[in-house]
């Protein structure tokens, strides 16, 4: 049961002397104090129980039995993206495991029933056995199409993972389809599943569903680890955190070594076999998407003791080393970006590790629209304030949820594009 998970990290829980790191970027990283919030919850609603401080204090009270797990409960542990923001900027002084202790209470809760119904809704379409029949045969037939492999009838060294976006998000198809455009242009042996598979598990990780997240997480794995492919490329970068970073957290490897995009399409344009000669005249800014970015980090494989000195500080011998997100995918959409003739690029205020959230993870625009529309707009402020024409981003949850939300902002609206459309326009591909 989840609440074993939560049990496990009571001493995490501990480790939390309210300092509110949490609730914003660490000081030295501010460059602008109108910018310097960190959690979209605390942003939005400015009550300590909604920052990663807030829920620890939380899942600690009720593990002794202070409070019973209910609604109210619920609400505080839903309204928040799963960002990590929270995470990293703790462990800027500290180690301490903010975003497993989020995704903990998260389960426990929904193992009580007392999740929110509309993610319930969602789950149950996504448990339907006809679930994504209309998605997978439009990607068979753009594979068909295009003249990719089908695996795992044939044999390819590379594994186009597609990720699952809804039947609506058309965006997300064409950026599929122009990534295999531009991946057949350099001559790569690509190849996508016949049957794609449903999702990475996204949508449940996020949303607590644990039984649903590692039963489909466990099949993935033993699919793609059977196909002998050389490497899978993910277009989504939640999908990359997801497979890089969150599968073996729950104990599921992966064989072969899984890209994001970004990563693959950045070392063919370094090593000549993928040219932009055409120039792209436009001002950007890059958005680093939670799961590309600061999420993205495998856990480290550590055996060791956990000590206490002084009656309260925890220690670990030998040291334990410590994922504070900087290892995430930050350089390579940067210098795609820059590689492109005729960009004029712009930085955030808050970026790579420390970028705000989107507002679109976690399940929060289906149950709590206005906090998803309300952290896209500040980070759309934001990317206006430095001058940017356009917003460039590297996963499809990001680039929806940044488009969709800027009707009720003032003003015209910022263009948002996927990197992949970016690439695209510039290699000046013929079809």
């Amino acid at each position: 049961m989840a609440v074993e998970r939560l049990h496990a990290l009571e001493d995490e829980m501990k480790k939390c002397f309210r300092c509110s790191l949490c609730k914003m970027v660490p000081l030295p990283t501010i460059t602008n104090p109108a910018y310097a919030d960190g959690c979209p919850a605390n942003h939005e609603y400015h009550v300590h129980g909604y920052s990663g401080s807030g829920k620890s204090i939380t899942a600690l009270s009720l593990l002794e039995g202070r409070i019973a797990a209910d609604a109210a409960l619920a609400d505080i542990a839903f309204a928040c993206t799963t960002c990590g923001l929270c995470d990293v900027s703790c462990k800027f002084i500290m180690d301490a495991e903010r975003q497993m202790i989020n995704i903990a209470l998260r389960e426990h809760i929904v193992d009580e029933g007392l999740g929110p119904p509309v993610h319930r809704k969602i789950i149950d379409h996504i448990e339907d056995p006809d679930y994504g029949d209309a998605v997978r045969a439009k990607y068979r037939k753009l594979a068909i199409d295009l003249g990719l492999k089908l695996l795992p009838g044939e044999k390819a060294d590379v594994l186009l993972f597609p990720g699952f976006p809804s039947d609506e998000d058309a965006g997300e198809t064409a950026s599929l389809e122009k990534l295999a455009r531009l991946l057949l242009q350099c001559d790569i042996d690509v190849g996508i599943l016949y049957d794609t598979p449903r999702d990475s598990g996204l949508f449940a990780y996020w949303t607590g569903h644990r039984d649903l997240f590692t039963a489909v997480a466990q099949k993935n794995a033993a699919t793609m680890n059977e196909l002998d492919v050389d490497a899978v490329i993910t277009v989504s970068g939640a999908d990359l955190g997801i497979l890089r970073s969150k599968y073996p957290e729950y104990g599921i490897a992966l064989t072969p070594q899984v890209y994001h995009a970004t990563e693959y399409l950045d070392t063919l344009i370094k090593r000549g076999r993928l040219r932009l000669p055409r120039p792209v005249k436009k001002k950007v800014t890059y958005h680093d998407p939670c799961y590309l970015g600061r999420q993205s980090e495998p856990p480290h494989d550590w055996e060791g003791e956990r000590k206490m000195t002084h009656g309260c500080m925890t220690y670990y011998q030998p040291p334990k080393p410590i994922n504070t997100g900087v290892n995430g995918v930050y350089g390579q959409p940067r210098d795609i970006i820059q590689s492109v003739r005729g960009i004029e690029f712009v930085e955030m205020h808050r970026i790579r590790e420390y970028a705000f959230c989107c507002g679109g993870g976690g399940g929060v625009p289906e149950a709590y629209p206005r906090l998803a529309r309300n952290t896209a707009l500040h980070r759309v402020d934001e990317a206006a304030s430095v001058g940017a024409e356009c917003i460039v981003t590297s996963c499809h949850q990001c680039r929806t949820n940044l488009s969709v939300s800027q009707g009720d902002r003032s003003g015209s609206p910022l263009p948002v594009m996927d990197i992949i459309d970016l690439v695209y326009e510039a290699a000046d591909i013929k079809e």
